[in-house]
């Protein structure tokens, strides 16, 4: 069975999977409450199914972007786990999980977006390569105003907006494509779905050597 933690925003995010179903999965707004709040959820979750840490084969998490103090609680947690228990891990890019919920469609562009505080927004863009969604630059962070610019063909955007930002992005009907606020839920189920495909194929992450990226400069910052 896998564990996927993703609590890289204000969004925590966590889900129980074993290949065939998605077991678990809760999704909450936390309000700064990320220490308190995930170890108590990933206990509820084992208990409720009739689990126990034994049970878990390995772990999944969110790497980055993210919030720093996100990010670092859930590496803390995955590598604490980890070495504890002897269990391998495996790092996703946030952005990655949000484009794996979206419909694969070959004649629009993807951009997956979270809120990066101070009225900035992190954005990432994708392609589809081989049927699914493969990240095509860097994450870059901009102003709604200057993203806005950006989207001159048509694009699928999805992720974390305020109602601010969607509604800018919005008077660019023709190009702009907003997913819903559902389709926009940065699901652990996808985590749990990309990590499992990597576990199966032999490639996993050395816990020690985990570092989440930081949301502000992309660069690593140790755990």
């Amino acid at each position: 069975m896998l564990l996927a933690i993703d609590s890289a925003s204000r969004k925590i995010g966590i889900a129980l999977y074993d290949g065939v179903e998605v077991l678990h999965e809760a999704v909450w707004y936390s309000h700064g409450h990320h220490t308190t709040e995930l170890t108590p959820a990933i206990e509820f979750a084992l208990e409720r199914g009739g689990y126990t840490v034994e049970d878990i084969q390995v772990i999944a998490v969110s790497i980055g972007p993210g919030s720093y103090t996100g990010l670092r609680i859930g590496a803390a947690v995955a590598k604490g786990m980890a070495l504890a228990h002897r269990l391998p891990v495996i790092a996703i890019p946030t952005f990655d999980i949000l484009a794996a919920a979206q419909p694969v469609q070959e004649d629009l562009q993807l951009v997956v977006v979270l809120e990066a505080g101070r009225g900035r927004l992190a954005v990432e863009w994708y392609k589809v390569k081989e049927n699914h969604w493969q990240s095509t630059k860097k994450a870059a962070l901009l102003t709604p105003s200057e993203f806005n610019k950006k989207i001159r063909k048509p694009t699928l955007i999805c992720g974390e907006m305020d109602e601010e930002a969607r509604r800018l992005l919005g008077r660019k009907w023709k190009t702009a494509i907003i997913a819903s606020p559902a389709w926009s839920l940065r699901r652990p189920s996808f985590l749990a779905e990309l990590a499992w495909e990597r576990w199966q194929a032999g490639d996993v992450d050395d816990p020690a050597e985990i570092a989440p990226f930081y949301l502000q400069t992309g660069e690593k910052i140790p755990t």
